[in-house]
């Protein structure tokens, strides 16, 4: 949180306290707690050259301010610049703490200045004395409480991107004066990206581009072309941020209504930048004047934790206005913003191929708090508003999931560097290459199994690889000609859970890595008819409502204290169901333990809605418990449970469809990714190898349909019907568990009916 006067004047301890005040009341809930003071909070210099508070803007002391920030749970920063005040040198004022040190002892000869606005002499740093004077400073805001530093001017960058102003010694120099404190070390402004390396070695954060603000007092703080300059920015930065170390976009300014100078779209498009880059949420606004709608997006907690997750998001081309923004977060799901930074409305697509996600997904607007349902291969924002955005959350329904090898997610340990535009037919036309022996990267992931798929050369040599600290083997990655994209280690059957791929270079002159791909177990639906969910109390079904729920129906009560409950194998479970103005609170037990309340309100209906979801537990029989507590209605869609299982749709490459087969996609009958496989010939088959312990067969049933001869291992095991007097989509006609952990092959063979189909398959690793 940043904050200064509107007015051109320096921020005083009053305004101070009521911004403190302010935020505390209505953002610092929502993890805002940084009071950052600008320019002009100094007065002068002691006797060692160290700033002064301006007694005329804090007549009680910078202290009075500090504690007071300090007292309603907060943080507080102040502003430096790079260099040595005029009259510090003048007076040749002595170093605090320093005997024999003096400021014209620390200074470059001849005299030079160290700042944009030629404010301060150059300090020499290769002189002893010169790091005790920056101690010292540092030193006495310890002594303050001061949590955060902002230093301006630091070049290159600054409007100086080249060393005739290098303030990189400054830079190194208070990095480690502040480090003893604690103290956040945030660089400004337009730093040159060509030193991106040393801002990220001393810095927490680095302003990009110049400021946001218009300078136009009491008339707008910012213009939408200085937020949309920020776009290339973040396209051209985002590799950079990470753990320890930030972009930083400058302030927010987006809750002051009209005085923002922007739109209600482009507030929200700023917001939804900084959020999906993981830039600092700090706002220039002033909190004692904050609309509903600034408020609404300040305090929105699902963008919020997009922000906090860490994984700035990246374009998928920058080559029109018309932009998808994608960061994969490693569990299964992807934050996907859409962009139109054109003139007119237009409608804005992320393909699913683009990002990484091979299978079905779903989509959740983070600003509204909506679920919008289930799509195959993307997603489109129709007649998108010039300069508006779309935040979502997509989380993959099974399939796969690849992270190029300049995912955020992946951390290199060593000398590794990145080599781009190779043209030699690499994942995204990049990869990433050590020349050191125990050179490493480690990447964390949510699924059941991983892909390491990398280059083989005759300059490579042997990788070990480690999945959850476990050493599994040593991979050779020689070839004696180039091959591109090889899967040199691949895993299955893992615990659908977090786990944690370690790959370290052992021979050979280089090491790459292309990418990686990781299995995401699908959410196994259960309708609200399933017999194994027990109903208590005075619960109703309503069926063919026509609102799109999952198989167009729900189970209702108006009783209080009437619940739900399903026992599932897995590790983890959604509970889906209906919002509406006649709903309201649900009491939501695991395993008898009490989790939360979880609200089903809102002014209009919305079906299909994850109101809660668990994962990583441990992979077993589990119970969910749902509670009415109060509104008109409960309803009961379906449940989704998480299980190790794997869900293969019916396009599966692996597939092998023998006979007359065809594809029939787009039924909106509830088919897996809405698609089936059929035949009208009798024999004809399909069979499937699998890697795994058990399998199930899912298809529709329905009074066209009918017996099916099913083999496993081409052993006959059953003839089950697929016949039904009204269709039922999705349905397991045939499982098998217990398999040797291994290869294995279903083969279902038509033998009456008008139709056999096939939707999906799940595999049991």
């Amino acid at each position: 949180m940043q904050v200064y006067s509107n007015n051109s004047s320096w921020i005083t301890a009053a305004q101070l306290k009521a911004q403190s005040d302010a935020m505390h009341a209505t953002l610092q809930s929502h993890g805002y707690e940084y009071i950052n003071v600008d320019a002009g909070w100094n007065g002068g210099i002691d006797g060692y050259g160290r700033p002064v508070p301006s007694s005329t803007l804090y007549p009680n002391g910078l202290q009075d301010v500090i504690n007071y920030v300090h007292a309603n749970g907060q943080k507080i920063g102040l502003y430096m610049i790079p260099g040595l005040s005029p009259q510090a040198y003048n007076a040749n004022l002595p170093i605090y703490n320093a005997p024999g040190c003096t400021m014209q002892n620390i200074v470059v000869l001849p005299l030079t200045t160290a700042d944009y606005w030629n404010l301060g002499y150059k300090i020499d740093f290769s002189k002893p004395c010169a790091q005790k004077y920056i101690n010292s400073i540092a030193d006495l805001f310890g002594t303050w409480g001061i949590d955060f530093l902002k230093f301006d001017s630091v070049t290159p960058g600054s409007g100086h991107n080249d060393t005739t102003i290098d303030a990189r010694g400054d830079v190194a120099a208070w990095s480690q004066a502040l480090a003893p404190h604690g103290i956040w070390f945030e660089l400004s402004w337009a730093l040159d990206h060509n030193y991106a390396d040393t801002w990220k070695q001393y810095a927490n954060g680095w302003r990009v581009d110049w400021d946001v603000e218009a300078y136009q007092p009491g008339v707008k703080l910012t213009e939408w072309n200085n937020i949309a300059r920020l776009f290339p920015d973040a396209a051209t930065w985002w590799r950079d941020a990470g753990p320890g170390g930030w972009n930083d976009f400058d302030s927010l300014n987006v809750g002051n209504g009209a005085m923002d100078g922007l739109t209600q779209d482009e507030r929200r498009t700023a917001m939804t930048l900084w959020a999906m880059s993981s830039a600092q949420l700090y706002t220039g606004n002033d909190l004692t004047n904050l609309d509903s709608f600034g408020i609404g997006l300040l305090t929105n907690d699902e963008v919020i934790a997009v922000n906090q997750a860490g994984r700035p998001a990246h374009p998928v081309s920058t080559a029109s206005n018309q932009q998808a923004w994608y960061a994969n977060n490693g569990d299964g799901t992807y934050t996907v913003a859409l962009v139109n930074l054109g003139s007119s409305a237009v409608n804005v697509t992320v393909n699913w191929s683009d990002i990484g996600l091979n299978g079905a997904a779903t989509v959740r607007d983070l600003w509204t708090h909506t679920d919008l349902g289930s799509f195959n291969t993307g997603y489109t924002s129709t007649s998108l508003p010039s300069h508006a955005s779309r935040l979502l959350k997509v989380r993959a329904s099974g399939g796969s999931v690849t992270a190029n090898d300049d995912d955020t997610g992946i951390k290199y340990t060593g000398s590794w560097q990145r080599s781009f535009n190779r043209g030699l037919g690499d994942y995204l036309d990049d990869v990433h290459f050590t020349q050191a022996n125990n050179d490493y990267f480690e990447y964390t992931f949510n699924g059941t199994g991983i892909e390491l798929i990398m280059e083989k050369d005759s300059s490579q040599g042997n990788v070990d690889i480690y999945v959850d600290n476990v050493f599994k083997q040593t991979v050779n990655t020689y070839n004696a000609t180039r091959q591109l994209q090889q899967t040199v280690y691949a895993i299955s059957g893992l615990s659908n859970g977090s786990h944690t791929l370690k790959a370290v270079k052992k021979s050979g002159t280089y090491m790459l890595l292309d990418q990686l791909r990781f299995s995401v177990p699908a959410a196994i639906p259960v309708n609200d008819t399933d017999g194994t969910i027990t109903y208590s109390g005075t619960w109703s079904i309503s069926g063919s409502r026509g609102f799109g729920d999952y198989l167009d129906d729900v189970h209702y009560t108006q009783t209080n204290n009437d619940y739900a409950q399903f026992t599932f194998n897995g590790t983890g479970i959604e509970l889906v169901t209906e919002k509406d103005s006649s709903q309201g609170d649900i009491d939501i037990y695991v395993d008898n333990a009490f989790k939360g309340t979880v609200n089903t309100y809102n002014a209009t209906r919305q079906v299909q809605q994850t109101v809660y979801r668990i994962s990583g537990l441990s992979n077993g029989s589990h119970t969910i418990k749902a509670v009415k507590k109060s509104g008109t209605y409960m309803l009961i869609d379906q449940f989704k449970v998480l299980s190790n299982k794997i869900q293969i749709n019916d396009t599966d490459p692996g597939i092998v469809y023998a006979g007359t087969w065809s594809l029939n996609g787009n039924r909106g009958f509830g088919d897996y990714n809405n698609d089936v496989h059929f035949t009208q010939t009798n024999n004809d088959y399909f069979q499937y190898t699998f890697t795994g312990t058990g399998i199930e067969f899912l298809t529709e049933k329905e009074a066209g349909q009918g017996d099916i001869d099913v083999y496993v291992d081409n052993v006959f095991k059953a003839t089950v019907s697929t016949y039904n007097g009204t269709r039922i989509a999705n349905q397991v006609v045939y499982q098998i568990s217990g398999l040797t952990s291994g290869s294995h092959t279903l083969k279902a063979v038509k033998k009456t009916g008008t139709y056999m189909l096939l939707d999906s398959l799940r595999v049991t690793p």
